[in-house]
C-alpha cells in the first residue's frame, strides 16, 4: 500500500486533468494484482485440495476480471473514440477472461495454475499500461 500511496504522491503533479478511468484503471488492476498474488497462499493455508483451490482461485480471477471489464466499458466516455491500443486490450482481455472462467468452471484442470498466473501478468501488464498514461499526461493538453 505504501508503494501504492507513494507513487500516485509522486505523480500528482500530472494528475491534474487526468481522465479519471485512466487512475481507476490503474489502481483496479494493480490491486487486483497485488490481491490476487497473495490469495493463493490463503487459500493453500486453508487445506483445499490443490486442484480444487486452482480451480477457485481461476474462477476468482476471472470474476474479478471480468468486472473491472465490464466496469471500463460502461464508464468509458466514449468507446468509438478509445485509442486503438486500448482497443487492442479491450478486445484481447475477452480470452484471458475466458480461459480463467473456464479453468474456474472445472475445464483446464492440468493448466490452471498456468492460466490463473496469466491471469495475474495480464493484470500487470495492464497495469503498467495505465500508469504510463499516468506518467504521459500532459495537463496543458
Amino acid at each position: 500500500m505504501a508503494g501504492f500511496i507513494g507513487i500516485i504522491v509522486a505523480v500528482r503533479v500530472r494528475l491534474d486533468g487526468l481522465p479519471p478511468m485512466q487512475l481507476t484503471g490503474f489502481l483496479q488492476t494493480s490491486m487486483g494484482a497485488l490481491g490476487f498474488s497473495l490469495l493463493p497462499d490463503f487459500v493453500f493455508g486453508l487445506g483445499v485440495e490443490n486442484e480444487l483451490a486452482w480451480q477457485l482461485l481461476c474462477g476468482a480471477l476471472g470474476l474479478y476480471h471480468l468486472y473491472i471489464y465490464a466496469f471500463f466499458l460502461s464508464h468509458h466516455p466514449d468507446l468509438k473514440n478509445m485509442p486503438p491500443f486500448q482497443w487492442v486490450i479491450a478486445i484481447a482481455s475477452i480470452p484471458v477472461i475466458a480461459a480463467k472462467l473456464l479453468a474456474g468452471a472445472g475445464l483446464f484442470k492440468a493448466y490452471a495454475p498456468d492460466i490463473f498466473h496469466l491471469g495475474l501478468l495480464w493484470l500487470l501488464g495492464v497495469s503498467i499500461f495505465f500508469f504510463t498514461q499516468v506518467l504521459m499526461n500532459d495537463p496543458k493538453e
